[in-house]
């Protein structure tokens, strides 16, 4: 029986309460202050993807091949729409449209009201391996009227927002799980063949990449002129964010896949040794850690003061002040 969060789970807190998708199948809504359960909305397969928190409504994936649409007061269904395949991309809306990618070799555009599809992007095929995907993992981000998100097919594609007309690729070579992260005029990525990319918003050029010792899953956190990003290699990663050249590097005891926040100088991940860990962000330096009962897929939501997460041994945590 599969409990607790899965790779992608990360909660959305918003007015005083928690909502978090989970891998027995079950959307969760906590009170923030308390943990008190106030509703769990189920579905017929995993919940892997994170969810997003738009006009009092929840967006969601699910391995059911269904991207969800939940009232966020009361738990219940408004709509859903069927693919052909896994949903473990995490939705984003801008500018009044829901993006999202499908592993039926797809970026999609919805209507977060009605659920109505204005486009889909076919991304580029390639065969499957057994214990791989097909399509879109990783996370749509979307700026300036295009939106960015990577494949399994080793490319980072951009497309326009409006039409869903493909602008550029760029060739990351290998299965690509991470989602975008975008900073002024770049896009920062990483990729299960280890490395870690900086690229142009504007037309896809390389400006630099750099190679960890194993894969990346870990979506990048950029604050001014550093990323941090984990690897498969153990270790979680602080570079400089213009040149890829590394700052410091922090050995946990299990990959780390789960993605970095960065708040108040602070840096807090999770990792598969079953550790949450928060680590100075300047230096690197061990601040505290918790051991859970499994290891930690998740990353972290920080918010007032409050870092919320799910661990795989089934529970959900809140730490900070009382």
């Amino acid at each position: 029986v599969w409990t607790g969060t899965g790779w992608s789970g990360q909660a959305v807190v918003i007015n005083g309460t928690v909502y978090v998708g989970s891998v027995d199948r079950n959307v969760y809504s906590f009170e923030a202050a308390t943990g008190k359960l106030q509703w769990k909305y189920h579905a017929k397969r995993m919940f892997k993807s994170s969810l997003c928190y738009f006009n009092g409504r929840l967006y969601v994936g699910n391995v059911d091949n269904r991207l969800h649409c939940i009232d966020a007061k009361t738990g219940k269904g408004v709509w859903s729409h069927y693919t052909r395949a896994d949903m473990d991309s995490s939705p984003v809306v801008a500018g009044g449209r829901l993006y999202v990618g499908g592993e039926d070799l797809s970026i999609y555009c919805f209507d977060p009201v009605s659920g109505k599809k204005h486009w889909r992007h076919v991304v580029d095929a390639r065969p499957p391996e057994p214990k791989g995907g097909r399509g879109v993992e990783s996370s749509p981000a979307v700026a300036n009227g295009r939106v960015y998100a990577a494949a399994y097919s080793g490319y980072l594609y951009c497309v326009d927002a409006k039409s869903g007309e493909r602008i550029w690729r760029y060739k990351t070579g290998d299965d690509t799980d991470s989602s975008p992260v975008l900073i002024h005029d770049r896009v920062y990525i990483g990729s299960e063949n280890g490395r870690v990319f900086c690229v142009s918003q504007e037309d896809g050029k390389e400006i630099w990449n750099i190679k960890t010792r194993s894969g990346i899953w870990s979506t990048p956190a950029v604050v001014g002129k550093r990323l941090y990003i984990g690897g498969n290699d153990k270790r979680l990663y602080c570079l400089n964010a213009d040149t890829g050249a590394v700052i410091w590097s922090f050995k946990a005891d299990a990959p780390v896949w789960s993605s970095p926040d960065v708040v108040d100088g602070k840096v807090v991940f999770g990792a598969r040794d079953k550790k949450l860990r928060m680590l100075d962000a300047k230096s690197g330096k061990l601040i505290w850690s918790h051991e859970t009962g499994a290891r930690i897929l998740s990353s972290t939501a920080i918010v007032d003061g409050r870092i919320y997460v799910g661990s795989r041994d089934g529970w959900f945590y809140c730490f900070g002040k009382a």
